[in-house]
């Protein structure tokens, strides 16, 4: 198949997509702080605080006396918001805007975060609510980016953007644990949530100044970007969501499932690690110490991130591999890692070991991200909001059955017992690596190429374009290509 492959030659420091993918970025960061910021504070809410009284003596008081039920609910309220409302998000950004949904829901969230400490006063139920509704506002923001990067991201930038802008995920958990512990230790608990809420909010104002819902809408790009990414997008307006064409897609059930997979096998990391450690290793996973290695597996995915997803892009570009190739490459390199590593958490009775090789695996994730997460936008450009909503939403469940799982296995608890869980875990892993080798495609399906004919492009090098500068003619060549 033959395709035009056409070069940018905006100098980079001036490119308006890059400032999209970096702001991209930053919304996950600010969504994910507003996520965990509430795991953090809740200790803080109900622990027992000293009182010294006046005739010398001391009593213990809490500021909120909740039951363990009570804040059993209150921690899980959010995702009663958020699994709901993945397709809702997708299928909105698709029919209107991506910029608008994205902006919004975290807009959303970040209200109801500053407004969180007045609802704790006005009683529990309140922060039921605001809790359901910034997971609510999480769920719709989630899979909304891709219909950004859709009207913004040329086909061979989609592996480093999806990487880049997923990575706020994890920064954004790092810092939103270590900078509510930090707040609750040494400031009043209030300012976690009016210190996120007011960031956020900040970001969102800039997100709707800055960003506009295509090049074709924006006056502050240059005109040889504009011209670029018009002819290499070639952007078309969707007819309507072929509904039943993207329910019985192998390559959508392609995606996924290994989207479950990975899930599956990072919530192993979460639920059953912690507790093996503990159970078998006897190692006390409530202290600061482990903290800080549970943030060594975030820090590790999220340096891997930006390479895989330059690397992903520049095998594409060179014509070493098809799309296709790519996606299968780095996804099942990934789960093999994951699986292999993960497997062997299970066998060795050396702390070192153990947190070494799980960390890793968690790490070596970020490769799938280069896979079926930047694969919708392959497949169906104009509906990868929703199809990543859809896998989203799917893979939101190991979260929900992995602990009833393991609550029914490890009962002594014994090293067999959980040896048993790392297989499930290795079966999981090992059937989405099948199912993505089988059935997943980077070709756009039939189902989505309405006139959509999306050229190449190609980054060139810094030093040439400094040299020849923005006057540089946009340069074109034909080059064959086997596939997508």
């Amino acid at each position: 198949m033959s395709k035009e492959i056409i070069f940018d030659p905006t100098p980079l420091y001036l490119r308006k997509r890059y400032l999209i993918y970096i702001l991209g970025f930053f919304g996950y960061l600010n969504l994910y702080t507003m996520r965990v910021d509430f795991t953090i504070a809740i200790i803080k809410l109900t622990e027992n605080r000293t009182v010294n009284n006046e005739d010398g003596s001391y009593t213990y008081e809490q500021h909120f006396n909740w039951t363990n039920e009570e804040k059993g609910i209150a921690l899980s309220t959010f995702f009663y918001g958020y699994i709901g409302t993945q397709v809702i998000g997708g299928y909105i950004a698709t029919k209107f805007s991506g910029r608008l949904v994205f902006g919004t829901g975290i807009l959303g969230a970040a209200l109801m975060t500053f407004f969180t400490p007045i609802l704790c006063y006005q009683g529990i139920s309140y922060l039921y609510v605001s809790r359901i509704i910034i997971g609510i506002c999480s769920g719709l923001s989630y899979p909304s980016i891709n219909a950004v990067y859709d009207k913004w991201c040329p086909p061979y930038e989609r592996s480093r953007a999806s990487s880049f802008g997923i990575s706020g995920v994890y920064v954004g958990t790092i810092i939103g644990l270590s900078l509510s512990g930090y707040i609750a230790i040494c400031h009043r608990w209030e300012w976690i949530f009016y210190g996120f809420g007011i960031i956020a909010t900040v970001w969102s104002i800039l997100w709707f100044i800055i960003i506009k819902d295509s090049p074709a809408d924006d006056d502050w790009i240059l005109k040889s970007e504009k011209k670029f990414l018009l002819d290499s997008l070639n952007l078309v307006e969707s007819t309507g969501t072929p509904w039943r064409a993207i329910l019985t897609s192998l390559p959508v059930y392609a995606i996924g499932i290994a989207h479950f997979a990975y899930c599956w096998g990072y919530n192993t990391y979460l639920t059953i690690i912690p507790l093996y450690l503990q159970d078998i290793l006897e190692y006390d996973t409530n202290g600061h110490h482990h903290t800080v290695i549970t943030s060594i597996s975030y820090i590790l995915i999220t340096l891997l991130l930006l390479p895989s997803g330059y690397l992903a892009d520049w095998l594409q570009v060179n014509n070493y591999l098809s799309t296709t190739q790519v996606r299968k490459f780095f996804n099942n390199i990934s789960f093999f890692l994951q699986m292999a590593l993960l497997l062997m958490s299970g066998y060795f009775k050396d702390l070192a070991a153990v947190i070494t090789c799980s960390s890793l695996s968690v790490g070596i994730g970020a490769l799938a991200m280069s896979g079926f997460l930047a694969n919708s936008l392959d497949i169906a450009p104009q509906y990868s909001s929703i199809i990543l909503g859809l896998s989203n939403s799917f893979a939101v469940l190991p979260g929900v059955l992995l602990p009833v799982l393991s609550g029914h296995i490890i009962r002594t608890p014994a090293d067999y017992e959980f040896k048993s869980m790392f297989y499930i875990a290795c079966a999981i892993y090992l059937f989405g690596f099948f199912f993505y080798s089988i059935f997943a495609s980077g070709k756009v399906q039939p189902w989505a190429n309405l006139n959509r004919q999306s050229s190449i492009s190609l980054e060139i090098l810094e030093s040439d374009i400094t040299s020849q500068g923005v006057s540089r003619e946009n340069s074109k060549f034909r080059k064959n290509k086997n596939e997508c």
